[in-house]
Order: structure tokens, then sequence, then C-alpha cells
């Protein structure tokens, strides 16, 4: 997948979760709001997000364009 052909040796995921974005309509995991999505977190160097983000969005601009939204933060320490 992506996260293995980006060098990434480990993550944490969590879902289903719900939620309306800037530009999409809710999804709340019901009957009016169907869907669903999904949460990916990664500690990796900075030279590696840059790889990753990259494939990531490359990915979404094959799909609908909609889907893959990269939030990058800066850790001071990992313990």
């Amino acid at each position: 997948g992506i996260l293995d052909s980006s060098g990434v040796s480990g993550f944490t995921t969590w879902g289903p979760v719900y939620g309306k974005g800037k530009q999409s309509n809710p999804r709340m995991g019901t009957q009016v709001w169907p869907g669903d999505n999904r949460i990916i977190m990664t500690a990796i160097p900075d030279e590696d997000a840059v790889t990753l983000k990259e494939a990531l969005l490359s990915h979404d601009e094959i799909g609908s364009g909609k889907g893959v939204k990269v939030l990058e933060l800066t850790a001071s320490t990992l313990i």
C-alpha cells in the first residue's frame, strides 16, 4: 500500500469517525448522511513526510479528489 511504499513502518488508525468537511457533505453513518471516514496517524522524519504527502495526494487525484486530507504537525519529541 501507500504507507509501505512510502517507507512508513508504524501508524495508528481510528475509524469509523464521523463529521463534515469545509467542502463536503456530512458523513454520519446514518441513512440521511451515509458514510464514514478513517484517520491514520504516523510520526516520521520530515524527508519521509514529503514522500508520503506526495503519494497520498497523487492517489487522491486518481479518485474523487475529495477523500484524502493531509495534516502536518511538528513533534518536538517522540518517546
